[in-house]
């Protein structure tokens, strides 16, 4: 081959090379790019509370950071928590807690008043306890009270029955047991027979006996008494009296007033069964207007409720409210 036939040959095989490098760069320009795969961040559920470590603080019913409660009064206080099981109480300062646990508890404020107390309240469940609820509560002192005794007002005069003569069926008399206070306690003796009885006391001035004469003036409203002005009360709160049965299980209904008698419509206790021992009972006299009263007590038996009769005592009844 001559030299210029080789030169020839040299040439050709340069620009094949330079082709194929070009066809190799042109592949890899038209080629698409693979994109890198995303990162993807999965966050967890949140806690359901079964699974949280503790309860969250209970609030409580009635809320606030203080509240105020009257003397002798009660109140309930309720807490919640999500998550709790139990819930445990604390008393700092007066008065008294009904009990320590539970979610609800009542809170009874001292007689007298003039105190402060902290309720204090924490939930828990078997992973831990809340941080603590409290509560502060403000007693006011509790009015000063006035009482007077209604036999200073009034006298058992208005006997009653259902059919016949109330004296067949009912006897007033000396106390035969240990009274409340004193020995001025009343013994009352109800007869069966004449389907019903009672006694009302009220005014001397209506009558000194239930004729026809004093109850036609009871009825008219004629002879009523101020208790407040009698008493020297601003208010008039309740009529409390101890009462006992001689044996227990007698059923007395109690009450101030009627539908025809001062004050109307009246308050009643409803039927009472009696124990055989001494307890207090009260008449709630919130709102009745006691400036012209004249039924100022009353006790009424049926022979339904005492079959075989019934023998029962009173002591120390008193109209209670505050001083002017």
């Amino acid at each position: 081959m001559n030299a210029q036939a080789t030169s020839r040959r040299k040439s050709q095989l340069i620009c094949i090379f330079v082709l194929v490098a070009l066809m190799i760069s042109l592949a890899g320009c038209s080629a698409t790019p693979v994109p890198p795969s995303p990162t993807v961040s999965v966050s967890p559920p949140p806690p359901t509370q079964s699974q949280a470590s503790v309860p969250l603080a209970p609030v409580i019913d009635p809320g606030g950071a203080q509240i105020m409660v009257e003397a002798g009064k009660k109140i309930p206080i309720r807490a919640t928590a999500a998550g709790a099981t139990e819930f445990d109480w604390t008393l700092q300062g007066d008065g008294k807690l009904s009990a320590n646990t539970g979610d609800v508890v009542m809170y009874e404020a001292p007689a007298t008043g003039g105190g402060i107390a902290i309720v204090t309240v924490i939930a828990a469940n078997d992973q831990g306890a809340s941080a603590p609820t409290s509560l502060v509560i403000n007693v006011p002192v509790a009015p000063a009270t006035a009482t007077i005794p209604l036999d200073a007002l009034a006298i058992p005069a208005g006997f009653m029955a259902g059919t016949g003569d109330p004296a067949n069926v009912i006897a007033l008399g000396a106390g035969q047991v240990v009274c409340h206070t004193g020995t001025d306690c009343i013994a009352i003796t109800y007869k069966p027979g004449a389907g019903w009885g009672g006694i009302f006391w009220w005014p001397l001035t209506c009558g000194a006996a239930g004729d026809p004469v004093a109850w036609d003036k009871v009825q008219r409203g004629d002879c009523g008494v101020n208790v407040l002005d009698a008493g020297g009360l601003k208010t008039v709160e309740r009529l409390s009296f101890w009462v006992r049965g001689a044996q227990g299980g007698e059923v007395v209904e109690f009450k101030i007033g009627a539908v025809d008698m001062a004050p109307k419509p009246g308050r009643s206790l409803g039927k009472v069964t009696l124990d055989n021992g001494w307890k207090q009972k009260e008449i709630d006299l919130t709102g009745v207007d006691l400036t012209n009263a004249i039924g100022l007590f009353a006790w009424i038996a049926t022979d339904n409720n005492n079959p075989n009769g019934a023998i029962f005592y009173l002591d120390d009844i008193q109209f209670e409210g505050s001083k002017r």
